[in-house]
């Protein structure tokens, strides 16, 4: 069999070309998640001054990868639980977010992915250096937070979020 496939070049490139297409296109669950995590946080960064119809058009752009209703537990940073009925409303509160920023740059670390299914958990610190309009000085937010997400249609969208402490004080204390 490999003497005969060694006289037809063309066929063992041809099943190479296959293979590695398919690791290629092939992407894992956890990389979708983290790829759509990616998104988030390049879509919510503000790096100049938007228009209204700018900040209109952004807040929708990311309410897009959010289910309908979502929910976050914010009861460790001092503020309730709370859950956002619909994907306007959220669009709603983004954009009202992002009215109030000058400047915003974000990052983020992954510590862990947790996938069961069509749910996943990703829990990661997010760092948030920004100015607010009108105002010079910038702020730094660190955070820890775990992400809930679940698969629909294909698709990994937020479903909501879970505070876990705050890391600011961490760093400066180092």
């Amino acid at each position: 069999m490999i003497k005969r496939l060694k006289q037809h070049p063309s066929v063992v490139l041809a099943v190479a070309a296959i293979i590695i297409a398919l690791l290629f296109f092939a992407r894992s669950e956890e990389e979708k998640i983290l790829e759509r995590l990616e998104q988030i946080r390049e879509l919510a960064e503000l790096r100049d001054t938007e228009s209204g119809i700018q900040q209109a058009a952004r807040a929708r752009q990311i309410s897009q990868h959010f289910e309908e209703q979502t929910s976050f537990d914010l009861s460790n940073a001092g503020h309730p639980y709370y859950t956002i009925p619909s994907r306007h409303e959220l669009t709603q509160r983004i954009l009202t977010g992002r009215g109030r920023l000058s400047t915003l740059e974000l990052a983020v670390q992954i510590r862990k992915v947790k996938i069961d299914g069509d749910s996943a958990r990703v829990q990661l610190r997010g760092s948030a250096l920004g100015t607010m309009r009108g105002e010079r000085q910038q702020f730094l937010e660190i955070h820890l937070v775990e992400i809930l997400l679940r698969k629909t249609d294909d698709e990994w969208l937020v479903v909501g979020a879970r505070h876990i402490r705050d890391e600011r004080a961490d760093t400066e204390a180092q």
